[in-house]
């Protein structure tokens, strides 16, 4: 109806980790009127916020994403070709999008419409969100980094064909390469402001061992991920790596990436929330 145009719709998308980042934006005509953006601990609270907010408007379209692992992409739309790679296509749902397609396991959308007592209009894949944002496709390598996720997502020849997600644990990273982790202390030793007085060099201490020890998980499964690309995926060489950041990674990162894996990294600071809604914007 035409006359559609003319109503505001308000869009709400969220995703948990340790707990439900939301945002909420007034629409008319596509256009955003208004943001708004929360957290919330505890589900009710989240729960009970959303369902006030359809109440006071109908027209209310709620999006999130999935972040487990039984997702990802086919560079192809055949059901043959996912049944070659062992996945059973009655077994998840598929997006096709002409030479590629993104599937998510029914199990897992099921447990997530059951989870709240609101119905959810869109359910994105976490790699359909990424291919949306990516304006470079030529032999690019997507890093999505959330607080608690490493999100990949590789292309060859303008295809994604490699997809990963992983948990991040900050407090406890694992099997880190510790040439890597004395990489990044030296890079933040020679920027550092040797003027600070001594509480502040405290302080700054404390922040640059946090960022040390999430940079180089990052960094650590980045190269386990590349060189599974080249030994499973393509003999192509990735090009350029991109991280979208939503945390405020440190840009050290960069540089460490060029000189351990010698490929160019750029850092996007991203919105992650305002990149879900506008799907659904464009949607609806």
């Amino acid at each position: 109806m035409w006359l559609e145009k003319f109503f505001k719709k308000q869009f709400i998308a969220f995703y948990k980790e340790d707990e439900y980042k939301t945002i909420l934006q007034v629409v008319k005509n596509k256009q955003i009127l208004s943001t708004e953006e929360k957290s919330f601990e505890d589900k009710k609270e989240f729960v009970k916020y959303i369902r006030e907010k359809i109440d006071d408007n109908p027209q209310t379209y709620i999006s999130t994403v999935l972040l487990t692992i039984n997702q990802g992409v086919i560079p192809s739309c055949s059901k043959q070709v996912y049944l070659d790679k062992d996945i059973d296509p009655d077994n998840v749902k598929i997006l096709c999008l002409g030479k590629y397609s993104f599937y998510v396991s029914f199990y897992e959308l099921r447990n997530l419409e059951n989870e709240y007592k609101f119905d959810l209009d869109f359910v994105y894949s976490v790699f359909a969100v990424i291919d949306a944002m990516a304006d470079e496709r030529k032999n690019r390598f997507y890093l999505l980094v959330l607080k608690n996720h490493l999100v990949i997502l590789g292309y060859e020849n303008f295809i994604p064909i490699y997809s990963d997600i992983i948990e991040l644990n900050e407090e406890e990273p694992g099997d880190i390469d510790e040439d890597i982790v004395e990489d990044i202390d030296l890079e933040e030793e020679l920027i550092s402001d040797i003027d600070s007085v001594e509480e502040e060099e405290i302080d700054d201490s404390e922040i640059t061992n946090e960022q040390t020890s999430k940079e180089a998980e990052i960094l650590n499964h980045l190269k386990s991920a590349i060189k599974e690309y080249y030994d499973n995926y393509s003999s192509d060489f990735i090009e350029k790596i991109i991280i979208l950041d939503t945390i405020g990674i440190d840009i050290t990162l960069n540089s460490l990436i060029e000189d351990e894996l010698l490929i160019s990294s750029e850092i996007k600071q991203i919105d992650f929330l305002n990149s879900i809604n506008r799907l659904s914007i464009e949607s609806v």
